[in-house]
């Protein structure tokens, strides 16, 4: 079973991006805030429904493990070993649960299948829009900077050689420019793209564990309904309303002995 766990690690995406300083238009930079704020929540979701599905895990494995000692203190109960029908039954009981222990080692690693292991690739893709991101901010800071260098330079005297450097600070200044506009409008385009194919990936995955489950608890159905028809002792089952009486009148009959009132 994988080790994977994202609930060590830190969210990808925390830094929102920076604004453009009218480098991009005001539409644009909403659009670009506001889908980071999408995927910041879907980031968190993905982690949140990882740590239900390990709960689930747990779940499933505390279960069994119970259900493996209590079967084999009944095989060992000597009031049990007395009995002989009380005895297959209990030898039964524990059959099903070994059965059940392959049933639920293979749900829990199609879980492993169907919903971590998916998770984990999507997570390494916030880690991709993150790296994406901070070169675009990384870009426009470039921008500014070269912004502000050939405003300055544009200020002096047109001496000869002011103009060549004026001429090479405006050229570095479009050149960056270029480069960030290309940058952010590649996000604009496709963050959004991801974030909206984010039903389209869960729903299989969610689908096939269902369908796990299905089989699971389809299966331990059988497995159960098995016990008590094939087994002597379970063929005359009372209905539930009659055995309790009885347990409370043998609990009764139990009370009223001299021991136990002392």
């Amino acid at each position: 079973m994988t080790t994977w766990n994202p609930l060590t690690k830190k969210n990808y995406l925390v830094t929102k991006p920076l604004l453009s300083q009218e480098l991009a238009t005001h539409v644009e930079d909403r659009e670009l805030a506001l889908t980071f704020n999408h995927l910041q929540e879907f980031e968190e979701h993905a982690k949140k429904l990882y740590k239900e599905v390990k709960r689930f895990e747990d779940c499933l494995q505390s279960m069994h493990k119970t259900e493996q000692k209590m079967s084999s203190e009944l095989c060992n109960s000597p009031s049990i070993m007395e009995h002989v029908g009380l005895r297959g039954l209990a030898e039964d009981y524990q059959s099903v649960v070994y059965q059940m222990g392959h049933n639920t080692e293979d749900l829990i690693q199609l879980s492993q299948k169907t919903v971590v292991e998916p998770m984990k690739k999507i997570t390494g893709e916030f880690a991709a829009i993150n790296a994406a991101l901070r070169k675009r901010d990384q870009s426009l800071s470039d921008c500014l900077k070269a912004q502000s260098k050939y405003d300055k330079m544009n200020k002096l005297e047109k001496t000869g050689t002011n103009v060549v450097k004026t001429e090479q600070a405006r050229k570095a200044f479009e050149d960056a420019k270029s480069e960030f506009s290309c940058q952010n409008k590649l996000l604009l385009q496709e963050l959004p793209q991801f974030y909206e194919k984010r039903v389209s990936y869960f729903q299989p995955c969610l689908q096939a564990l269902i369908r796990t489950q299905v089989d699971y608890y389809g299966e331990t159905t059988r497995l159960f309904t098995h016990l008590v028809s094939s087994n002597p002792t379970t063929s005359n089952l009372a209905p539930d309303e009659e055995y309790q009486k009885e347990v409370d009148l043998l609990l009764g009959e139990i009370n009223s002995l001299s021991i136990v009132g002392t």
